[in-house]
Order: structure tokens, then sequence, then C-alpha cells
């Protein structure tokens, strides 16, 4: 089977789409569809293994050529928030997909590592992704840096929301949605008071793709903004959609995409407006903070239901010295020597001493050595150097104080509020 692996065409894609479409276990799109997905499509970096014995039409050729496109993966390249508030590039990896009919043939391996050897040569410092499986891409030095919760809450039993912010909520236009909401996203993620670590600096491809309902009016979505009394410009925005549940008797139901807001009390009211709106009896939303604000601030805490808890963000950390350095570390006594190892990338094999100042690379001898999968998942704070001690994933050097090592490591590394992306990619 001569598989290469090339960076495809642009008239070669829509066919790599499809390709994709069918390992997701979807229908391939019609040239409509195609027409809209085109732009995410020609902004992503993109690696495609063909079988260059097969046509496009899945004929056998007898002669190498083009070849039939049988799996792909590809990265946008975006910013994610670290702890401190530094933006790092990154590789957003998307659309892995290998058709069913040449799965378990090492495919898969050589496209992720072709990737991972492509942010090198693009001096990215870290990969992130979304897995689809999760026992897949430790294998590739991925590791879980955060999750999310799906939640479903009871807006009458929810209100009233504690301390909301004063102020107006206006519903945009749609032409007005997109000028008015990237500007608000930028300042929160900037601002210490709510950004968290795992925010991206989204790709225009990932704002048009997110708010095109809303925008185009299909599905009963809206976006809503917060004024503060003093300000003309806004300091938050709701995005989320509405419909009748199958029985009208039931009520209304509404679905929240995102809330973000330059303070705590403004994020708060827009979920009261959201808890406000007439004949909408219940609201869900598929990826929430595992810590989420409102919570603590609805009249019954039993009002917001927790449906489940999954992975949200995995990480890789493709320059370890890069990525230790940029991000600040908590003011407490004391500090780790750690090592690390990188089968995939030679320069990530070291040592590095970290304490409240920093972190630097250095020759003395650590007290313990992490694979590159749990370095990256321990990275942004919210995976426990505890949990990750507990489940064998560190190796301990003799002589070493274990309890007083990790409980120096968490209180190191730890991130309040904990990280989240909320950037579906």
């Amino acid at each position: 089977m001569p598989i290469t692996v090339r960076v495809p065409d642009t008239d070669e894609l829509q066919s790599v789409a499809d390709t994709v479409a069918i390992a997701l276990l979807q229908s391939p799109g019609d040239d409509e569809s195609w027409a809209k997905a085109r732009p995410s499509w020609e902004s992503m970096s993109s690696l495609v293994a063909f079988d260059v014995d097969v046509d496009d039409d899945g004929d056998d050729t007898g002669a190498p050529g083009r070849g039939r496109p049988v799996g792909h993966v590809g990265q946008f390249l975006v910013e994610t928030v670290v702890p401190g508030g530094a933006a790092l590039g990154t590789g957003a990896v998307s659309r892995v997909g290998i058709l069913p009919t040449y799965r378990r043939r090492g495919v898969a391996t050589r496209l992720m590592e072709a990737l991972v050897a492509d942010s090198v040569e693009r001096s990215l410092p870290l990969m992130s992704l979304r897995a689809s499986e999760a026992v897949i891409y430790e294998r590739y030095g991925f590791g879980v840096a955060g999750e999310y919760a799906a939640i479903a809450v009871d807006a009458g039993r929810a209100r009233p929301v504690a301390n909301t912010a004063p102020g107006m909520i206006t519903l945009l236009a749609p032409e007005e949605i997109l000028d008015t909401v990237i500007p608000v996203y930028q300042r929160c993620r900037q601002q210490t008071s709510v950004a968290r670590p795992g925010m991206l600096v989204r790709a225009q491809s990932f704002w048009q793709r997110y708010f095109r309902p809303a925008v185009e009016r299909t599905d009963g979505s809206f976006v809503a903004v917060h004024h503060s009394p003093d300000s003309d410009d806004p300091d938050g925005y709701v995005h989320y959609d509405v419909a009748w549940a199958d029985d009208p008797l039931d009520g209304g139901r509404g679905k929240i995409h995102e809330i973000f807001g330059l303070s705590p009390a403004v994020e708060l009211a827009l979920w009261d407006y959201l808890f406000s709106i007439d004949l909408v009896r219940t609201w869900t939303s598929w990826e929430r903070p595992v810590d989420d604000l409102i919570r603590c601030a609805i009249a019954d805490r039993r009002a917001y239901n927790i449906e489940s808890v999954t992975d949200e963000q995995w990480l890789r950390l493709v320059d370890v010295n890069r990525c230790l350095t940029a991000r600040t570390f908590n003011a407490v006594e004391g500090g780790v020597v750690l090592a690390v190892t990188d089968p995939l990338i030679d320069a990530n094999n070291g040592s590095w001493a970290i304490d409240a100042t920093g972190a630097v690379a250095t020759t003395e001898p650590p007290q313990f050595t992490v694979d590159i999968a749990t370095i990256s998942a321990a990275y942004l704070g919210g995976t426990s150097w505890w949990a990750l001690d507990g489940s064998g994933r560190i190796d301990w050097v003799d002589g070493t104080d274990r309890a007083e090592a990790v409980v120096i490591a968490d209180r190191l590394f730890a991130s309040r509020p904990l990280p989240f992306c909320g950037s579906f990619f």
C-alpha cells in the first residue's frame, strides 16, 4: 500500500473534506455546503495521506499519481492564553480522520508525527486539540489540560441572580454582531479578573463559523450585549438560541453558546437576562467551565444541573522551554526540579528548575521525571500534580521527599479560575 503524506493542492481540498466527513461518520457535502466550508479549509494548514495507486474515484490505476486522499490532519494557527496572560502560538489541531478501510495501518501515526514536526518547523510553542476518542492522543504527547461541563438550568428556580452589574441589555442586529463581539472577547481574554488559561486568540474563520446562525438569523439564534451606565461600549455579550420544546406545553428551551463579560458582575447580568426571557423554562449548554461562576450566584444552587464532565482541551508542549518560561507561577515558598522526556522532539528532553520567580533550564539533578504528555496536562494549572502522582504518571528519583514535592508543584502550577478554552475547532 503506497501511502504518501504531503500538503494537498487547493483543487484537492473538497475531496479531502469528503474523506474527513466519511471518517467522522458524516455524509460528504454537496457543492453548496463546500462553498461555505471552503474558506475555513483554506485557512488551515493541512497534511493528507494519499494512496497513490488509487485515483480519487477509487479505481485502481496501476500507476502512481496524485492518488486518493485516505486520511487528513490539519491545524489552524491561533494563540493560547497561558497562566499570567501571555498568548503563545498554537496549532489548533482539527479534522483528524482516516477512512475506515485504511485504519490500523499506521496512517494516523504518520500524519500526527508529521504534524508535530510541522509545528516544530513553524516554531509553534503549543499544539491543542479536541479528541473524539480519549485513548488516541497521549501517544503523540498530548495531555488533558482542561475539562468542560454540559449543563441544564431551571430558569425559574435560578432567579434572582446575585451581584449583577447595573446596565442595559440590547439585542444586536445581524450586521452588528461580528464587529461588536470580537472586540469584547479580545478585551475579556486580556482582563486578568475574567480571562482563563486556555482561551484562544481566535482565527477569523472561527468567528464566522460560530456566529453564522445569528448573522443569518437561522435556528432562533441571537446575540445580546450588556452596556454599563457610564459607557457607550458594550462590556459583555451572550450568544444563544431559543425554540419551543417538542411539546409546547413544556414551554421554551434555550441553548447557550457562550457568555463573556469584562467583569464577573457583567457575566452574571447576562445570565440574569437569559433567566428573565419569557417562556424559556430551561437553559442548556454543552460546554461550560467546570467552576462556572453562575453556580455560586443563583438563588437555588440545585437549579444548575451538571449533566456530564468531559475532557475539553488536549494540549501538547512543542517547545517546553518557551512554554515554561512564558507562564507565571504562584507566589509560594520552595520549588521543584523536574525532567521531561519527549520521544518526538529532542530539544524537549531536559530539566527545569521552577519556583515563584519562574522556570529556567538547568543541569541540576531532577527530583522527578515526567513524559511530555504529563507536563502538557499539568501546564495550564487545571490538572493536579497530586492526581498525576497518584495515577503513576511521575517517575521519582530516590531520596526525593515525594509528598513535599507534590504539594509544592501543585501550589506553583495551580490556576484559578480553572483552564477553559471555550472555542471548538
